[in-house]
């Protein structure tokens, strides 16, 4: 059988059982690592060995070190993302080949990722949107529907499929791919009324980039969104590819970077 934890082990999780309650500091139960017996003894004990330091790890990563007159610390997460679920920390290097730690705030990068996508689809034309099964009934204010009628063209070009059905109801056949699943018809009101008030009196082409903005906005990872390890790849991959990676839809930085140099100066490491 795996070797029983040791009285550290054990005085660690009873220290640390009830971590600092705050509203920053979001815990979890840990859940102990159950190894299966191996008949060899020698691989036992490497097992036994391996599952010592996951149990570590967990508590480190999962509950808080408290110590009195020190601060309470834990390990990041196996992903980056920090317990806020806004910043992604990352280890990079720099234009300058300045090696050093980048701060993502994962809802700028998404709505910059989002904006060149709907500029792109609609500076070429070629749509890149997905037909709805069931096509969404949408009724809308008068002055929706004006706003609607007078650009429905330019509304097309950003994959929203929009026809008009008669009177104050219009019918949306399509949404582009980048909203994923089926929206609901709220939020395409929602939608619809924002972009209105934007658009209020104005050309369609004055008031083009502010309605994209909204757009790429509301259809962005949110800060608090719980992010996946596939999902901060595809983010990294996709912002790499803009041809502003640095900046959001309204202008706020997508990434800090903090060279190690600087580290060092922090730390008095050098002068």
């Amino acid at each position: 059988a795996p070797e029983r934890p040791s009285s550290i082990d054990k005085e660690y999780a009873e220290l640390h059982s009830e971590p600092k309650k705050t509203e920053e500091l979001v815990t979890k139960s840990v859940i102990p690592i159950q190894e299966p017996v191996q008949l060899n003894l020698s691989d036992q004990i490497v097992k036994s060995k391996k599952s010592s330091e996951r149990l570590t790890e967990s508590l480190l990563r999962e509950k808080y070190l408290i110590r009195e007159n020190f601060p309470s610390l834990r390990l990041i997460s196996s992903t980056g993302q920090l317990s806020n679920d806004i910043y992604i920390v990352l280890e990079g290097v720099n234009e300058s080949g300045e090696a050093g730690l980048y701060l993502m705030d994962q809802h700028a990068a998404s709505e910059r990722i989002n904006k060149e996508f709907f500029l792109k689809i609609y500076e070429s034309s070629k749509t890149s949107k997905q037909q709805l099964i069931s096509p969404l009934k949408i009724e809308v204010a008068p002055s929706e529907k004006y706003f609607l009628e007078e650009n429905l063209d330019e509304i097309r070009k950003l994959g929203f499929g929009f026809e008009h059905f008669g009177g104050n109801t219009f019918i949306l056949r399509d949404v582009p791919t980048i909203m994923g699943k089926v929206p609901e018809v709220n939020l395409i009101k929602e939608m619809i009324g924002d972009i209105t008030e934007i658009g209020k009196d104005k050309s369609f082409e004055d008031v083009k980039e502010q309605i994209i903005n909204y757009i790429a906005c509301h259809r962005s990872i949110r800060g608090g969104d719980k992010l996946s390890l596939k999902d901060i790849r595809k983010l990294i991959n996709d912002l790499a590819n803009c041809k502003d990676p640095y900046h959001c839809a309204h202008g706020r930085p997508t990434l800090r970077f903090f060279s190690y140099k600087e580290l060092d100066k922090l730390f008095k490491r050098i002068i």
